[in-house]
């Protein structure tokens, strides 16, 4: 996030990633889509419907106007950042981080060798690393936390690539999917972005928004994982996945276009997992975003980009699992996640001292962090 100070008519400007914006934003600058067209004017105050907007149209920064440049923009995200280094600073997350580590190392040298010598693809020794973790950490909550928790990765494909494995299984299993299909969802997010090895670092990496012929590039990575994994001795719904984890319900998806009833379940699964990871882990150019507020902006996408029959078992079971845990109120007030709304997932009724705050029926109030 930077800053960009106007001195002459003392409007201080800065830019945000989209994911860090907030309720009552204004914007500095038109947001343009990629072929020049309005998303929305300078000087239009942000709500949650248009953040969610700005972001279906793969916009990573804005710039909005800083009334208090001298003041933190986002003092919330210390409380998140408090919270994760909890987490880091367990016993659980250094044994984790240990076994992430050499996992990552691993899986690395596996993918390069199956682009660019042609190896086989040895699924029992791929999966043996992401099964492995998921059998030391059977509390969901837990592993979602040590996700949720680790710091930016050089090699960001390839932990990429094990999260959404990671979040593609624990969502098998809590559709009740059998154990052979959980593990054909766990290599599908093994090897959903190995198309992305030859895709050119610079783009893979760039913080803001990519050009128009850099986004072209970037699609180009499911073309090219099909490609590497056609014609391999794998179950046929992980090339699917491969190829078609970014096309979306409503059509609007690549690199067909098709509509919900012509995506593939596991596909539409490996998205989910896909969007989760993105949204919520460290990046260079932001702090991991608070699951609540993940939820909330996945779930404007429920009834058109996703399937709302996976989607919202997901979104349901993540917020469950956050039950009993103390959050901060965009108020300043604390409190503890007691109920979860089946019809609003992303807003709980929380116990604050000897009250109890309804989110969904508070549209002012929104959940800024865990704490």
């Amino acid at each position: 996030m930077s800053d960009n100070n106007s001195s002459s008519n003392n409007i201080h400007t800065k830019t945000v990633f989209i994911f860090d914006a907030d309720d009552g934003m204004t914007l500095s600058k038109d947001v343009l889509n990629s072929d020049g067209s309005l998303i929305a004017a300078s000087g239009t105050k942000l709500d949650m419907d248009m953040i969610a907007k700005i972001s279906a149209n793969h916009i990573l920064e804005i710039e909005i106007i800083d009334k208090d440049y001298t003041e933190p923009v986002r003092p919330v995200e210390n409380d998140n950042s408090t919270y994760y280094e909890k987490v880091r600073n367990s016993k659980e997350f250094k044994a984790f981080c240990k076994e992430y580590n050499e996992g990552i190392s691993d899986l690395k040298s596996q993918l390069n060798d199956i682009v660019n010598r042609n190896a086989d693809v040895d699924v029992d020794e791929l999966l043996t690393y992401p099964l492995s973790l998921m059998n030391t950490y059977s509390n969901k909550l837990q592993m979602f936390d040590m996700l949720h928790s680790l710091r930016q990765f050089d090699d960001l494909t390839y932990a990429h690539s094990v999260n959404v494995a990671l979040v593609a299984s624990i969502i098998g299993e809590w559709l009740g999917y059998s154990e052979e299909d959980v593990h054909v969802l766990t290599l599908c997010g093994l090897l959903h972005d190995i198309g992305k090895v030859r895709i050119p670092r610079k783009i893979l990496e760039k913080p803001g928004k990519l050009t128009p012929t850099e986004f072209e590039v970037m699609k180009a990575h499911v073309n090219e994982g099909y490609d590497i994994i056609k014609d391999k001795d794998i179950d046929s719904r992980v090339k699917e996945a491969c190829l078609l984890h970014h096309e979306k319900c409503d059509g609007t998806g690549y690199p067909f276009g098709l509509t919900s009833e012509k995506i593939p379940d596991f596909a539409k699964i490996i998205a989910i997992a896909d969007i989760y990871d993105a949204m919520t882990s460290d990046r260079v150019y932001r702090s991991a975003v608070c699951p609540f507020t993940v939820i909330h902006l996945m779930e404007q996408e429920c009834f058109s980009t996703l399937d709302p029959k996976f989607a919202l078992p997901f979104f349901k079971n993540v917020a469950s699992s956050y039950i009993h845990n103390n959050v901060k109120l965009s108020n300043g007030e604390t409190g503890e996640v007691v109920l979860i709304n089946d019809r609003s997932l992303s807003r709980p009724v929380i116990r604050c001292k000897d009250k109890f705050i309804d989110l969904s029926a508070a549209p002012d109030l929104t959940i800024t962090s865990i704490l």
